[in-house]
């Protein structure tokens, strides 16, 4: 009974130290507008002053959340939190309701949500919660080397076949390329156990072995998105003999190069506490980080995009990407653990350390050719992280894109399909 009311207390402590912090922030983020506006009362330029305004405070925010105190009472505020979960019996209550959630999404959510507005594709279940998704071919010819879209566990697979005028699946089609997908599902408490390791040699190569027998062809070629491209570099250096091409797209490589306001958040966590008490890490818990990271833009954005009539098309695009942005499953808690460890915290991956499975990941022995998208304006992956792996890799094939957009405007932009996913294309076609 002692620890937990000291648990509680300093629970108490934690709460009112970072809460005082982010109303400190936004109290000065009130006083930067009203004294921006002052100052540049006399321009005439409406959308010239709320850029002023909007880089002042975007610039306080990063700075006061990259403060070492801040990062040390965040990391504190998790810790201490997870531990009151724990003793109070709330991280096994959220256990069993991200089970019944899990059941939810899985039997009712996923095929809705795979449906509405997707390519249309067949859906392969080969085990537990993950499946193998197959696009149906729209061009006449297609490329000899199939292709594996590796999807990140932090956020769905269908980022990237989001609305029919914005899918990278399907301008690869048209282009002629037999695609596959993963698609992990939404994970229960029953498994929080799982690892890197299984997720790598059961489900990634259970499909690249199925994927070769169904096509007849002896290698696969793989497109990794964010942390699914690290999946993907490590499947490859685990079994180089499978794969024909490795594409990976603002995938972090040297995290030691990242200075991200969610990198230094993350590499000051104590993991074990939040994994321990809640088995998976809540999805909201995620968001709440990405919110907080940028709080300005995320309060700005929904005004700022209704101010002004918009078309039904452009209207969609922002809805549907929105509700990507939320709809992120819990992350398996010893996958989530790993990554921390491993990679944020210790680079191990980028310095061919990092153990899966018993057996050394080592980039040196991905031999194959390597396109690296880089994401120039990317706020998620620093740029020079992604870069990192060109150097790294053994491919003597080794080629870089840096595209001037975003994280998710790689994805979805209209420059992007007009001309990063054609020369991606062109680069797949002459290796294949």
């Amino acid at each position: 009974m002692t620890e937990r009311w000291n648990i509680i207390g300093r629970a108490y402590q934690t709460a009112l130290r970072f809460y005082g912090m982010l109303a400190v922030a936004f109290s000065d983020a009130y006083l930067i507008y009203h004294k921006t506006l002052y100052e540049n009362k006399n321009l005439q330029n409406r959308t010239e002053v709320e850029k002023i305004t909007m880089g002042k405070i975007r610039d306080m925010f990063d700075t006061r959340f990259r403060d070492d105190r801040f990062v040390r009472t965040l990391s504190d505020f998790v810790e201490v939190y997870s531990e009151l979960a724990k003793v109070t019996n709330f991280g096994q209550v959220y256990q069993n309701i991200s089970s019944l959630a899990s059941i939810w999404n899985n039997t009712f959510v996923e095929p809705l949500r795979d449906t509405l507005w997707r390519t249309s594709s067949e859906k392969i279940d080969l085990e537990n919660k993950f499946s193998l998704l197959h696009y149906k071919q729209i061009a006449n010819e297609t490329c000899r080397t199939p292709l594996l879209i590796i999807y990140a566990l932090i956020n769905r697979h269908y980022i990237l076949d989001l609305l029919p005028q914005i899918s990278v699946v399907r301008n690869l089609l048209r282009q002629g390329f037999d695609i596959y997908a993963t698609d992990w599902g939404t994970p229960s408490a029953y498994d929080k156990e799982l690892t890197i390791g299984h997720y790598v040699n059961n489900y990634i190569d259970n499909s690249v072995d199925l994927i070769r027998e169904l096509t007849q062809s002896d290698k696969v070629s793989l497109l990794g998105y964010c942390w699914g491209g690290d999946l993907a570099l490590i499947y490859a250096a685990l079994h180089p003999d499978k794969v024909k091409n490795i594409i990976t797209l603002a995938t972090p490589g040297d995290f030691d190069l990242d200075d991200g306001l969610l990198n230094r958040w993350v590499k000051s966590l104590n993991v074990d506490a939040l994994v321990d008490t809640f088995g998976n890490v809540p999805s909201g818990l995620l968001n709440s980080a990405f919110v907080l990271r940028s709080p300005v833009d995320y309060l700005h954005k929904y005004p700022h995009f209704f101010e002004k009539p918009r078309d039904l098309e452009s209207i969609m695009e922002f809805v549907a990407t929105e509700i990507w942005l939320y709809d992120s499953p819990p992350v398996i808690g010893e996958i989530f653990r790993q990554f921390v460890k491993d990679c944020y915290q210790q680079n191990l991956l980028i310095k061919n350390q990092m153990e899966v499975a018993d057996m050394r990941v080592d980039l040196k022995n991905i031999d194959m050719p390597f396109l690296n998208i880089v994401a120039s304006m990317d706020d998620s992956v620093a740029p020079d992280s992604s870069k990192a792996l060109n150097k790294t890799l053994g491919s003597a094939d080794n080629s870089l894109i840096e595209f001037p957009s975003g994280h998710v405007g790689a994805c979805i932009g209209s420059q992007a399909h007009r001309e990063l996913w054609p020369k991606v294309g062109g680069w797949l076609k002459d290796r294949s």
